[in-house]
Protein backbone atom coordinates (compact mmCIF):
# COMPACT_ATOMS: atom_id res chain seq x y z
CA UNK A 1 0.00 0.00 0.00
CA UNK A 2 2.75 2.54 0.84
CA UNK A 3 4.45 1.72 -2.47
CA UNK A 4 1.18 2.31 -4.34
CA UNK A 5 0.69 5.63 -2.60
CA UNK A 6 4.27 6.67 -3.33
CA UNK A 7 3.79 5.73 -6.97
CA UNK A 8 0.61 7.78 -7.15
CA UNK A 9 2.28 10.83 -5.61
CA UNK A 10 5.27 10.45 -7.90
CA UNK A 11 2.93 10.41 -10.88
CA UNK A 12 1.25 13.61 -9.72
CA UNK A 13 4.62 15.30 -9.28
CA UNK A 14 5.61 14.30 -12.79
CA UNK A 15 2.39 15.75 -14.25
CA UNK A 16 2.74 18.99 -12.28
CA UNK A 17 6.06 19.60 -13.99
CA UNK A 18 4.44 19.44 -17.42
CA UNK A 19 3.18 22.74 -18.96
CA UNK A 20 -0.07 21.10 -20.10
CA UNK A 21 -1.02 20.52 -16.44
CA UNK A 22 -1.09 24.25 -15.72
CA UNK A 23 -2.93 24.92 -18.95
CA UNK A 24 -5.66 22.48 -17.95
CA UNK A 25 -5.87 23.90 -14.41
CA UNK A 26 -6.11 27.40 -15.84
CA UNK A 27 -8.93 26.38 -18.19
CA UNK A 28 -10.87 24.79 -15.33
CA UNK A 29 -10.48 27.92 -13.18
CA UNK A 30 -11.52 30.19 -16.06
CA UNK A 31 -14.60 28.05 -16.69
CA UNK A 32 -15.60 28.26 -13.03
CA UNK A 33 -15.12 32.04 -13.01
CA UNK A 34 -17.12 32.41 -16.23
CA UNK A 35 -20.03 30.37 -14.88
CA UNK A 36 -20.04 32.41 -11.69
CA UNK A 37 -19.74 35.78 -13.42
CA UNK A 38 -21.67 34.96 -16.58
CA UNK A 39 -24.52 37.44 -16.03
CA UNK A 40 -22.06 40.26 -15.26
CA UNK A 41 -19.90 39.40 -18.27
CA UNK A 42 -22.96 39.26 -20.49
CA UNK A 43 -24.12 42.64 -19.22
CA UNK A 44 -20.71 44.27 -19.75
CA UNK A 45 -20.44 42.89 -23.28
CA UNK A 46 -24.00 44.01 -24.06
CA UNK A 47 -23.37 47.56 -22.83
CA UNK A 48 -20.11 47.70 -24.79
CA UNK A 49 -21.96 46.69 -27.97
CA UNK A 50 -24.62 49.37 -27.39
CA UNK A 51 -21.99 52.05 -26.78
CA UNK A 52 -20.13 51.02 -29.92
CA UNK A 53 -23.32 51.12 -31.96
CA UNK A 54 -24.38 54.55 -30.65
CA UNK A 55 -20.92 55.95 -31.39
CA UNK A 56 -21.72 55.48 -35.09
CA UNK A 57 -24.45 58.14 -34.91
CA UNK A 58 -21.89 60.80 -35.73
CA UNK A 59 -20.89 64.22 -34.48
CA UNK A 60 -24.41 65.61 -34.27
CA UNK A 61 -25.12 63.31 -31.33
CA UNK A 62 -23.59 63.04 -27.85
CA UNK A 63 -23.74 59.74 -25.98
CA UNK A 64 -23.67 59.42 -22.18
CA UNK A 65 -23.55 55.97 -20.56
CA UNK A 66 -24.25 54.67 -17.05
CA UNK A 67 -25.24 57.91 -15.37
CA UNK A 68 -26.57 58.31 -11.82
CA UNK A 69 -29.08 61.13 -12.08
CA UNK A 70 -30.35 62.90 -8.91
CA UNK A 71 -34.00 62.00 -8.39
CA UNK A 72 -35.03 64.94 -6.19
CA UNK A 73 -35.51 62.65 -3.18
CA UNK A 74 -31.96 62.64 -1.87
CA UNK A 75 -30.96 59.68 -4.02
CA UNK A 76 -30.23 58.82 -7.63
CA UNK A 77 -31.67 56.82 -10.49
CA UNK A 78 -29.35 54.82 -12.75
CA UNK A 79 -29.75 55.49 -16.48
CA UNK A 80 -28.13 53.15 -18.99
CA UNK A 81 -27.72 55.55 -21.94
CA UNK A 82 -28.68 59.12 -22.84
CA UNK A 83 -28.26 60.46 -26.36
CA UNK A 84 -28.52 64.22 -26.88
CA UNK A 85 -28.89 66.23 -30.07
CA UNK A 86 -30.81 69.19 -31.46
CA UNK A 87 -33.33 66.57 -32.66
CA UNK A 88 -34.23 65.66 -29.10
CA UNK A 89 -33.10 63.70 -26.06
CA UNK A 90 -33.22 59.89 -26.08
CA UNK A 91 -33.22 57.90 -22.83
CA UNK A 92 -32.37 54.24 -23.42
CA UNK A 93 -33.03 51.37 -21.03
CA UNK A 94 -31.16 48.25 -22.15
CA UNK A 95 -32.30 44.74 -21.21
CA UNK A 96 -29.91 41.84 -21.72
CA UNK A 97 -32.59 39.16 -21.52
CA UNK A 98 -33.12 35.97 -23.48
CA UNK A 99 -36.29 34.03 -24.20
CA UNK A 100 -39.71 35.26 -25.23
CA UNK A 101 -40.86 38.64 -23.89
CA UNK A 102 -44.56 39.49 -23.52
CA UNK A 103 -46.08 42.79 -22.36
CA UNK A 104 -47.79 46.07 -23.21
CA UNK A 105 -47.70 49.78 -22.35
CA UNK A 106 -50.17 49.47 -19.52
CA UNK A 107 -49.22 46.22 -17.80
CA UNK A 108 -47.36 46.54 -14.52
CA UNK A 109 -45.47 43.28 -15.07
CA UNK A 110 -44.15 41.78 -18.28
CA UNK A 111 -43.40 38.08 -18.75
CA UNK A 112 -40.18 36.37 -19.79
CA UNK A 113 -40.53 32.78 -20.99
CA UNK A 114 -37.52 30.47 -21.27
CA UNK A 115 -38.64 27.01 -22.32
CA UNK A 116 -41.38 26.24 -19.76
CA UNK A 117 -40.13 28.62 -17.07
CA UNK A 118 -41.90 31.96 -16.66
CA UNK A 119 -40.43 34.99 -14.89
CA UNK A 120 -41.97 38.39 -14.24
CA UNK A 121 -40.15 41.64 -14.90
CA UNK A 122 -41.28 45.11 -13.95
CA UNK A 123 -42.53 47.00 -17.01
CA UNK A 124 -39.35 48.61 -18.42
CA UNK A 125 -41.40 51.42 -19.98
CA UNK A 126 -42.59 52.44 -16.52
CA UNK A 127 -39.05 52.06 -15.22
CA UNK A 128 -37.70 54.32 -17.96
CA UNK A 129 -40.48 56.83 -17.32
CA UNK A 130 -39.07 57.27 -13.81
CA UNK A 131 -35.63 57.87 -15.29
CA UNK A 132 -37.03 60.49 -17.64
CA UNK A 133 -38.85 62.31 -14.84
CA UNK A 134 -35.65 62.47 -12.79
CA UNK A 135 -33.73 63.70 -15.83
CA UNK A 136 -36.25 66.47 -16.50
CA UNK A 137 -35.98 67.58 -12.90
CA UNK A 138 -32.18 67.57 -12.96
CA UNK A 139 -32.13 69.54 -16.25
CA UNK A 140 -34.80 71.89 -14.89
CA UNK A 141 -36.99 71.56 -17.96
CA UNK A 142 -40.28 69.70 -17.60
CA UNK A 143 -41.17 70.39 -21.26
CA UNK A 144 -38.05 68.78 -22.65
CA UNK A 145 -38.65 66.62 -25.72
CA UNK A 146 -37.44 63.21 -24.47
CA UNK A 147 -37.97 59.92 -26.26
CA UNK A 148 -38.11 56.66 -24.32
CA UNK A 149 -36.40 53.64 -25.88
CA UNK A 150 -36.32 50.10 -24.48
CA UNK A 151 -33.60 48.07 -26.23
CA UNK A 152 -33.50 44.29 -25.81
CA UNK A 153 -30.55 42.13 -26.81
CA UNK A 154 -30.78 39.93 -29.90
CA UNK A 155 -31.28 36.90 -27.61
CA UNK A 156 -34.77 38.13 -26.76
CA UNK A 157 -37.77 37.26 -28.92
CA UNK A 158 -40.24 40.15 -28.68
CA UNK A 159 -43.77 38.70 -28.71
CA UNK A 160 -45.90 41.84 -28.42
CA UNK A 161 -49.48 41.73 -29.65
CA UNK A 162 -49.98 45.47 -30.14
CA UNK A 163 -47.78 48.49 -30.97
CA UNK A 164 -46.47 50.67 -28.16
CA UNK A 165 -47.71 54.24 -27.74
CA UNK A 166 -45.46 55.55 -24.95
CA UNK A 167 -42.02 54.17 -25.91
CA UNK A 168 -40.01 52.49 -28.64
CA UNK A 169 -39.48 48.83 -27.71
CA UNK A 170 -36.90 47.37 -30.08
CA UNK A 171 -33.82 45.21 -30.45
CA UNK A 172 -30.52 46.96 -29.76
CA UNK A 173 -29.43 46.66 -33.40
CA UNK A 174 -32.33 48.97 -34.36
CA UNK A 175 -31.24 51.82 -32.05
CA UNK A 176 -29.59 54.10 -34.59
CA UNK A 177 -32.41 53.66 -37.11
CA UNK A 178 -34.99 54.75 -34.53
CA UNK A 179 -32.94 57.74 -33.34
CA UNK A 180 -32.05 59.23 -36.73
CA UNK A 181 -35.65 59.12 -37.94
CA UNK A 182 -36.25 62.20 -35.77
CA UNK A 183 -34.93 64.74 -38.24
CA UNK A 184 -36.45 68.05 -37.10
CA UNK A 185 -34.54 70.34 -34.75
CA UNK A 186 -36.40 70.83 -31.46
CA UNK A 187 -33.54 72.23 -29.36
CA UNK A 188 -31.34 75.25 -29.93
CA UNK A 189 -27.56 74.87 -29.89
CA UNK A 190 -27.45 76.95 -26.68
CA UNK A 191 -29.98 74.72 -24.89
CA UNK A 192 -28.20 71.60 -26.10
CA UNK A 193 -24.91 72.90 -24.75
CA UNK A 194 -26.53 73.63 -21.39
CA UNK A 195 -27.91 70.08 -21.23
CA UNK A 196 -24.59 68.50 -22.22
CA UNK A 197 -22.72 70.57 -19.65
CA UNK A 198 -25.08 69.41 -16.90
CA UNK A 199 -24.82 65.77 -17.97
CA UNK A 200 -21.05 66.07 -18.14
CA UNK A 201 -21.08 66.77 -14.40
CA UNK A 202 -22.50 63.26 -13.87
CA UNK A 203 -19.63 61.57 -15.72
CA UNK A 204 -16.96 60.07 -13.45
CA UNK A 205 -13.42 59.47 -14.64
CA UNK A 206 -12.26 58.20 -11.24
CA UNK A 207 -13.31 54.57 -10.71
CA UNK A 208 -13.23 54.81 -6.93
CA UNK A 209 -15.56 57.81 -6.97
CA UNK A 210 -17.88 55.97 -9.35
CA UNK A 211 -17.99 52.94 -7.04
CA UNK A 212 -18.84 55.18 -4.09
CA UNK A 213 -21.73 56.75 -6.01
CA UNK A 214 -22.96 53.31 -7.04
CA UNK A 215 -22.78 52.09 -3.45
CA UNK A 216 -24.73 55.13 -2.22
CA UNK A 217 -27.33 54.49 -4.94
CA UNK A 218 -27.86 50.89 -3.81
CA UNK A 219 -28.11 51.95 -0.17
CA UNK A 220 -30.74 54.54 -1.09
CA UNK A 221 -32.72 51.93 -3.03
CA UNK A 222 -32.58 49.54 -0.08
CA UNK A 223 -33.69 52.17 2.44
CA UNK A 224 -36.52 53.34 0.25
CA UNK A 225 -37.72 49.84 -0.51
CA UNK A 226 -37.99 48.80 3.12
CA UNK A 227 -39.36 52.15 4.29
CA UNK A 228 -42.23 51.80 1.81
CA UNK A 229 -42.98 48.23 2.81
CA UNK A 230 -46.39 48.31 4.52
CA UNK A 231 -46.76 46.90 8.00
CA UNK A 232 -48.59 43.59 8.23
CA UNK A 233 -50.32 44.72 11.42
CA UNK A 234 -53.96 45.68 11.07
CA UNK A 235 -53.94 44.88 7.35
CA UNK A 236 -57.16 43.45 5.94
CA UNK A 237 -56.99 39.98 4.42
CA UNK A 238 -56.84 39.99 0.64
CA UNK A 239 -57.68 37.18 -1.72
CA UNK A 240 -54.29 36.19 -3.20
CA UNK A 241 -55.61 35.07 -6.59
CA UNK A 242 -57.66 38.25 -7.00
CA UNK A 243 -54.69 40.41 -6.08
CA UNK A 244 -52.46 38.58 -8.56
CA UNK A 245 -55.01 39.04 -11.31
CA UNK A 246 -55.36 42.73 -10.51
CA UNK A 247 -51.60 43.33 -10.59
CA UNK A 248 -51.40 42.26 -14.24
CA UNK A 249 -54.60 43.97 -15.35
CA UNK A 250 -53.97 46.62 -18.04
CA UNK A 251 -54.68 50.22 -17.05
CA UNK A 252 -56.02 52.97 -19.32
CA UNK A 253 -53.36 55.04 -21.08
CA UNK A 254 -54.89 58.18 -19.59
CA UNK A 255 -53.88 56.92 -16.14
CA UNK A 256 -50.45 55.68 -17.20
CA UNK A 257 -48.46 58.71 -16.05
CA UNK A 258 -49.97 58.71 -12.56
CA UNK A 259 -49.62 54.96 -12.20
CA UNK A 260 -45.99 55.02 -13.29
CA UNK A 261 -45.13 57.81 -10.90
CA UNK A 262 -46.43 55.75 -7.98
CA UNK A 263 -45.36 52.30 -9.08
CA UNK A 264 -41.88 53.25 -10.29
CA UNK A 265 -40.71 54.31 -6.87
CA UNK A 266 -42.08 51.19 -5.25
CA UNK A 267 -41.10 48.60 -7.83
CA UNK A 268 -38.13 49.88 -9.84
CA UNK A 269 -35.29 48.95 -7.53
CA UNK A 270 -32.37 49.75 -9.79
CA UNK A 271 -29.84 47.42 -11.34
CA UNK A 272 -27.80 44.59 -9.86
CA UNK A 273 -24.23 45.73 -9.12
CA UNK A 274 -22.89 42.33 -10.18
CA UNK A 275 -24.58 41.71 -13.53
CA UNK A 276 -26.60 44.87 -14.33
CA UNK A 277 -29.88 42.95 -14.43
CA UNK A 278 -32.96 44.41 -12.77
CA UNK A 279 -33.37 44.13 -9.00
CA UNK A 280 -36.75 42.76 -7.94
CA UNK A 281 -38.53 41.97 -4.69
CA UNK A 282 -38.66 38.27 -3.91
CA UNK A 283 -40.03 36.06 -1.15
CA UNK A 284 -38.02 33.28 0.49
CA UNK A 285 -38.46 30.99 3.46
CA UNK A 286 -37.24 33.80 5.75
CA UNK A 287 -39.55 36.46 4.28
CA UNK A 288 -39.28 39.13 1.59
CA UNK A 289 -35.98 40.40 0.23
CA UNK A 290 -34.56 42.24 -2.79
CA UNK A 291 -32.65 40.07 -5.26
CA UNK A 292 -31.40 39.92 -8.83
CA UNK A 293 -33.88 39.06 -11.59
CA UNK A 294 -31.17 36.92 -13.23
CA UNK A 295 -31.36 34.33 -10.40
CA UNK A 296 -30.15 31.55 -10.31
CA UNK A 297 -27.34 32.73 -12.60
CA UNK A 298 -26.77 35.70 -10.30
CA UNK A 299 -27.45 35.36 -6.55
CA UNK A 300 -27.00 38.98 -5.45
CA UNK A 301 -29.37 40.08 -2.65
CA UNK A 302 -29.98 43.13 -0.52
CA UNK A 303 -30.60 42.18 3.07
CA UNK A 304 -32.95 44.15 5.28
CA UNK A 305 -31.18 46.21 7.88
CA UNK A 306 -31.97 45.37 11.49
Amino acid sequence: MPELLNGFLSGILIYTKMPIFYVLVGLVVLRMIYRLKRPAIRGVIGEWKVNRRLAKLGGDYRVFADLYVPNGEGGTTQVDHIVTSTKGIFVIETKHYSGWIFGSDRQKNWTQVIYKRKEKLYNPIWQNFGHIQSLKGYLNNENLDIHSIIAFSSDAKLKFKEPFETAHVIHANELNKVIIKFGDNVLSEAELKRINDLLEQLVFTDRLEKRQVKKAHLEFVKRKQFSQKPSKLNQPKVNASAMKSESNKPIPLAKLETAVTVEESANSLGDCPRCASELVQRRGKYGEFVGCSAYPKCRFTLKKEA
